[in-house]
């Protein structure tokens, strides 16, 4: 009895979530573009790539307050940039004016911590991943020295602007044995428009929206 009534709870749990999960994503989808913090970009060796947006509390002009989402994953482009180590990582971010927080950490990655197989060019990884903090400095422009033994790595970008808000950025990057050929893809930043339809789809992982005053320091 007492499995059933659990099986029932869950079951309707569940359903609950998919109701979310569609109106949610109608919401999403039917949105302006405006409706989230642009991307920022991310290019090594000449290839360039659109960051994955998530968690964000980001305020449109003429707002007072913020809208915010919390994805409760780390989002990246499915396919990563191909590189050697060392290498340099050239960061650009959406705003003109700089940030007043920007901390950058890599974080190497198997398949094991990806939550989802990719949806519409996008990947969702495990939150809290831990990796190897490196000093950026509080521009909008930077190129990152990167030394790094081969593997897959995301690279987590958070930032924080005093008058539009803070979001966390990924980005993903295949380190390759010194030795190997290495051959890019086109680059990520091409499937750019399919991000609004990711961001829908991450509502699986619980995304909550919510509209908040100005955050307090």
């Amino acid at each position: 009895m007492g499995l059933d009534m659990f099986s029932i709870k869950t079951r309707w749990w569940d359903i609950r979530i998919a109701a979310v999960i569609t109106v949610l994503s109608l919401f999403l989808l039917a949105g302006s573009a405006g409706a989230y913090p642009p991307p920022a970009m991310l290019k090594i060796d000449g290839n360039e790539q659109t960051s994955g947006i998530g968690d964000n509390c980001w305020k449109e002009e003429n707002q007072t307050s913020y809208l915010c989402a919390d994805t409760f994953s780390i989002n990246t482009p499915a396919e990563p940039l191909l590189t050697r180590s060392p290498f340099i990582a050239h960061l650009r971010l959406p705003l003109q004016e700089p940030p007043e927080e920007l901390d950058f950490s890599a974080i190497r990655v198997t398949d094991d911590d990806a939550l989802n197989e990719a949806v519409n060019d996008f990947r969702a990884w495990r939150y809290g991943l831990q990796g190897m903090e490196i000093q950026v400095p509080l521009e909008r422009e930077s190129d990152i020295n990167l030394s790094l033994p081969p593997g897959l790595y995301v690279l987590k970008v958070f930032v924080k602007w005093k008058e539009k808000g803070d979001v966390s950025y990924g980005f993903l990057v295949q380190v390759y044995d010194p030795e190997a050929k290495i051959t890019n893809k086109a680059s990520s930043g091409e499937k750019a428009a399919g991000f609004g339809f990711f961001m829908a789809i991450t509502t699986l992982f619980s995304v909550v929206i919510i509209r908040r005053n100005r955050r307090k320091k």
